[in-house]
């Protein structure tokens, strides 16, 4: 709820009757806490089971009666992160496409801006938080939101993300879809400091300050969490921002809260044909024949509570020992019972009355069947949703091919979680290119990074003069472009890499001969080692014509010295040869 800035931009402004009046708003909102209090229950019951509060407050009394530990299993937490962390490692990053083979060289300028702006609100850290939330809650998303640009442009906006909490989130109960395409309206519920409020709304400073403590608590989604930060000795309104459908065109918002309206408007955002859209991007990941939605809390809560309660149980008996005694055996039962479960007990009781058993065989067949149980429960936790060889387990020595085929059989289970995160990016991507071409009006640059990492800067929205008209013209107008925006969903390339690599690889072991460049480029490197390698190999196979030349030449003076010796040797032995011819004619001395 931080669009201060949208407010007083010209987007914002509408007709008085395109406004929809208070009583109405008040209605829709008060229609959503009604009709979706089971889906507001089991979300707040699937955030606690996930954050380790997975015992109610009556099984806990319950348990403290009977000297019971509470154990808690964190699967459904690990479960959730394995949910996140597949698709996070399934993430790709998103590609323009021209929609005219006029915009080829645009559609890479747009993939520039759009990454730009997607990493200047850290992109990469939010989205796992998102996809988080609809993995528990069922509801995730996120809010645009505009802000005054650095150059200081009027007009000239910076495009902002948030995360929209689902604790405060609301929509038309009587919406289907997964994507929110059906609803009539939505939007947001928090408490609000009154000062901030008013700093917010600063011409309704006085009659914020003027309302009552707890202002506008009509309005609240029941929260435990509200029940321990809301103060009602500090003086705190509750504030609606509410975007509701206006025709099939149109979206308006409303800030209030109370019977007082704050700010409303027409949005500052609009789609790729010119149709206004609502700065709520959300998506869940399921939703039920009731139109509720939820997420795979449903499936696994049954679950992980036979987990815990078995394992509960279990150590229950661990710890207790029953005892088979007439009456009268023990002067105090309750001495009896402590002692009995201590390793160093000592029991006493009376003789003659009859023997004293205990029943520890029963006892460990109990806890034996408890156990076997809550391996049963667990082994089919553990085999819901992401198997090991998604997570990188039991892999290391399967092939590129193999290790796909088990992916593939993992992710079938996830196929409807998947595809609704991944539709909801696309839409993500679009809205962001929309509002970067229509409020991304003045000259900036934007840092570009290719597949080979070398960086560098771009103007966008320049202005220079044209050589042959003089006149003054625009360059790289992101205004201008008209491209699609989607995910690259082409095949793993890694895995495939992979398969190849261990093909050649068993190729190479029978003795055939592999060039070194294919195993090179099939290596799991990044691309500027790949490169490096493969100069060195290129230039180890094709020297430089200089250094081949001084080769030859050192190579042509080895040769002429091997020579020279050769042709000294062959001189002296045949010098050798003429004196011992000569000494053997010569007469023999006197």
């Amino acid at each position: 709820m931080d669009i201060a800035e949208d407010l007083r931009t010209p987007a914002a402004a509408a007709p008085q009757e395109d406004l929809a009046p208070l009583e109405r708003l008040r209605s829709q909102f008060q229609d959503y806490v009604g009709l979706k209090a089971d889906e507001t229950k089991e979300q707040r019951q699937a955030r606690l089971y996930y954050h380790g509060s997975q015992w109610s407050a009556e099984q806990l009394r319950e348990l403290r009666k009977r000297k019971q530990p509470p154990t808690t299993t964190p699967a459904f937490a690990r479960k959730i992160n394995g949910f996140v962390g597949l698709v996070e490692r399934l993430r790709q990053d998103p590609k323009a496409y021209p929609r005219t083979p006029d915009h080829d060289a645009g559609a890479e300028l747009s993939t520039a801006a759009l990454r730009y702006a997607l990493d200047a609100q850290e992109w990469p850290s939010r989205s796992p938080l998102i996809s988080c939330n609809g993995a528990v809650d069922g509801i995730g998303g996120l809010e645009l939101s505009l802000t005054a640009g650095d150059g200081g442009v009027p007009g000239d906006f910076d495009i902002e993300i948030d995360v929209v909490d689902p604790e405060t989130f609301f929509y038309d109960p009587r919406s289907f879809r997964p994507d929110f395409s059906d609803a009539r309206y939505m939007g947001v519920s928090k408490w609000m400091d009154a000062d901030s409020a008013a700093e917010l709304f600063p011409e309704h400073a006085d009659a914020l300050r003027a309302l009552s403590a707890a202002s506008g608590s009509e309005f609240a989604i029941e929260s435990e969490r509200e029940i321990k930060w809301v103060n009602t000795r500090e003086r705190q309104v509750r504030v609606v921002e509410h975007w509701y459908r206006q025709g099939t065109r149109r979206w308006c918002y409303c800030f209030y809260t109370g019977n007082l309206k704050l700010a409303e408007g027409r949005s500052f955002l609009r789609d790729e044909k010119g149709r206004d859209q609502c700065r709520f991007i959300m998506w869940s990941a399921f939703v039920d024949q009731d139109g509720d939605r939820y997420g795979f809390f449903r499936h696994m809560k049954s679950l992980v509570d036979e987990i815990n309660h078995r394992n509960s149980k279990a150590l229950h008996l661990l710890n207790m020992r029953r005892i088979k005694a007439p009456r009268g055996a023990f002067d105090d039962i309750e001495l009896a019972r402590r002692e009995s479960v201590r390793p160093d007990g000592v029991i006493e009781y009376n003789p003659g009355i009859g023997p004293v058993e205990f029943d520890d065989a029963k006892t460990l067949a109990d806890m034996r069947g408890q156990l076997q149980m809550q391996d049963r429960a667990r082994t089919e936790l553990e085999n819901f949703g992401p198997n090991p060889a998604l997570v990188g387990q039991g892999v290391e020595a399967r092939s590129g091919r193999a290790i796909a085929l088990l992916q593939q059989a993992g992710m079938a289970e996830l196929g409807p979680f998947i595809i609704a995160y991944r539709g909801w990016k696309i839409r993500v991507y679009r809205a962001v290119w929309n509002a970067i071409r229509q409020h991304w009006t003045a000259q900036r640059w934007i840092r570009v990074t290719d597949d080979g990492g070398l960086m560098q800067q771009v103007e966008v929205n320049g202005r220079q003069v044209d050589p042959v008209t003089g006149q003054m013209q625009i360059v790289n107008s992101l205004g201008a472009l008209d491209v699609d925006i989607i995910i690259d969903e082409g095949p793993d390339a890694v895995n495939m890499q992979a398969d190849a690599l261990d093909v050649l690889q068993a190729a190479a072991a029978q003795g055939q001969q592999i060039p070194p460049q294919i195993m090179i480029e099939l290596l799991p490197l990044p691309d500027s080692l790949k490169k490096k390698l493969l100069g060195l190999l290129q230039q180890a196979q094709h020297p430089a014509p200089v250094a081949a030349q001084a080769q030859q030449i050192q190579l042509a003076g080895a040769a002429a010295q091997v020579d020279e010796r050769r042709a000294s040797a062959e001189l002296k032995q045949a010098q050798a040869q003429k004196a011992a011819r000569e000494a053997a004619l010569a007469p023999p001395a006197p």
